[in-house]
């Protein structure tokens, strides 16, 4: 039925149209608003019902990947070696309000001693660390009960999980754990990479930290070393790692060779004779690089001298990185030595109980292996390729291939010129050493030099386990853990550890691209020079083709 407005009143037809058009205008608005998500979320439900058979949208979202006709895929066989699991070398800390014990009060770090041999501020420690929390920890401890100043030590998480350590995301099995609570109660610092490094990214990220924070000179270490200082006075073992040392003279010889030990008039630290190595080397000469004190196991970098060569070469990013840098430096004037300062064992295990190296009476010092391998199965183990000329005495995933260094000749002296400042640490220091002190308790020299030989024993039987199997077994504990599924940013080890050998092989051919020759040393057997570099024909002859 029609409505007709014909014979109304005039209000009444004026008013009528006009309200029609205000109701209209208003249940547009309220479809602008709030009834086009509704209207658009009922499109997409209806969508959902005809394609997806009334799946929820989030399934929906999800992408799939496309079923096909193609066979499934061929796996690899899965491995038979038992790995055990990992255990905490560190019971003491486990807790969470534990504090580590004192160190033995002979090696409290002096405050200042940094004063004493003419340096402005305390050279940092770098070490750098990517897998083995258990052999991290055993590192970080043994610097620190031989003397070194833990404000002084960075280490350097290259674990590419990006926050997931310091947020407590991953457990002691995965290979990229590392435990920051830990490494805080000890006193140390710690710094982190944006990203995982290459072995020579990593030294070039150690250049980059030097530079911003004004440190001329600075030490780092492999997390795969036991230190210790020379409490027992001369040691004249020679370890797997260790080379031939260089003294300036016969004096300096027979004071490094005949140290005093701890309680005597004299004795040193490694700490000290750390600081007492730069102190001398920036009197002796003017253009040096590197003081090894076993290769590059702990290492003194002069950063002038690796800004003058350009840095380490990141396209070599392990094994062949260190050939080149060494080249470079010696053909641009620059000298490397190896100098003694303390004892050095290149390990590949780790001590059951690290309260040993706090020399607690009640731990008895002995190591396991964190990834024990049957003798019959060493000749099985994946070795890298390996050139006949180059030793490899470096051993963690941040390994360089090493090699027989020429002996440069001595340069004249200079004076110090580091200019850099740090804030005081002298209070952090005598707090240690009044702790030390309390807690020594008299228990006397004799008894804590019978405790040290046992450790030193031990200590020196890790390194002689390490060598056991001429290098077959060296780096077997790289891949002892191989936890971590499901945890953020986690990677097959097996797929890491191969991942590593493929690039390492992959930079012993850029380095024999760069430079023309297959082996280390390239001034010894070479007369090639600084700006060769990618300029030279090789020069050996491949081996021919068998027909």
């Amino acid at each position: 039925m029609a409505i007709s407005l014909v014979g109304a009143p005039r209000g009444l037809r004026i008013l009528l149209p006009v309200s029609f058009v205000i109701v209209v205008l208003v249940l547009v608005g309220l479809y602008h608003s709030t009834g086009q998500l509704e209207t658009s979320q009922l499109l997409k439900t209806i969508s959902s019902n005809i394609h997806g058979g009334g799946q929820q949208q989030e399934e929906d979202d999800i992408p799939r990947r496309p079923s096909n006709t193609h066979s499934p895929p061929k796996y690899k066989p899965t491995s038979t070696l038992a790995v055990p699991a990992v255990t905490d070398p560190f019971p003491l800390l486990a807790t969470s309000t534990a504090t580590p014990p004192p160190i033995p009060p002979y090696n409290v770090p002096k405050p200042g001693l940094h004063r004493n041999y003419g340096l402005s501020y305390m050279p940092p420690l770098f070490i750098g660390f990517t897998r083995q929390w258990p052999m991290l920890l055993q590192c970080v401890t043994s610097y620190l009960t031989a003397g070194w100043p833990p404000e002084s030590i960075y280490v350097v998480e290259n674990t590419g999980v990006q926050n997931s350590n310091t947020d407590g995301q991953l457990t002691l099995q995965n290979p990229f754990y590392l435990n920051h609570t830990t490494l805080t109660r000890l006193g140390v610092n710690v710094l982190q990479t944006p990203v995982l490094l290459t072995f020579s990214q990593l030294q070039n990220f150690f250049i980059s930290t030097a530079t911003s924070r004004q440190w001329p000179y600075y030490f780092y270490s492999h997390q795969d070393v036991l230190v210790m200082s020379f409490e027992d006075g001369p040691d004249t073992i020679r370890r797997p790692g260790d080379r031939d040392w260089f003294f300036y003279d016969d004096q300096e010889k027979a004071d490094i060779l005949r140290p005093a030990a701890a309680g005597q008039k004299g004795y040193r630290t490694i700490y000290e004779n750390c600081l007492r190595e730069l102190n001398q080397t920036l009197e002796h000469e003017k253009r040096w690089a590197f003081r090894w004190f076993q290769y590059d196991h702990l290492t003194l970098v002069n950063r002038a001298a690796l800004d003058a060569v350009g840095g380490w070469d990141s396209l070599m990013p392990y094994y062949g990185s260190d050939c080149d840098m060494n080249a470079r430096l010696e053909m641009d004037g620059w000298t490397m030595r190896h100098r003694r300062v303390g004892i050095i064992n290149d390990v590949s295990t780790v001590m059951e109980d690290l309260a040993a190296l706090y020399r607690d009476p009640e731990v008895v010092p002995k190591f396991i292996d964190p990834n024990p391998i049957p003798e019959e199965e060493l000749d099985k183990v994946e070795r890298p390729h390996e050139d006949e000329s180059s030793s490899k005495d470096d051993s963690t995933e941040n390994d360089a291939a090493t090699g027989e260094e020429k002996e440069p000749e001595e340069q004249p002296p200079e004076e110090s010129t580091e200019k850099s400042e740090e804030a005081p640490t002298e209070k952090l220091a005598e707090k240690r050493e009044a702790r030390s002190s309390r807690s020594s308790g008299g228990s006397g020299i004799a008894q804590a030099m019978d405790y040290f030989r046992a450790l030193l024993r031990v200590a020196d039987d890790m390194g002689a386990y390490k060598y056991r199997s001429d290098n077959s077994a060296r780096n077997s504990w790289q891949g002892s853990q191989h936890g971590g599924v499901g945890e953020p940013y986690y990677y097959n080890a097996d797929g890491f550890g191969k991942s590593f050998w493929i690039l390492a092989e992959a930079g012993r051919e850029v380095f024999r691209q760069k430079w023309g020759h297959r082996d280390c040393d390239l001034v010894k057997e070479t007369a090639l020079q600084l700006d060769d570099q990618w300029r030279v024909e090789k020069d050996w002859e491949d081996a021919p083709k068998e027909s």
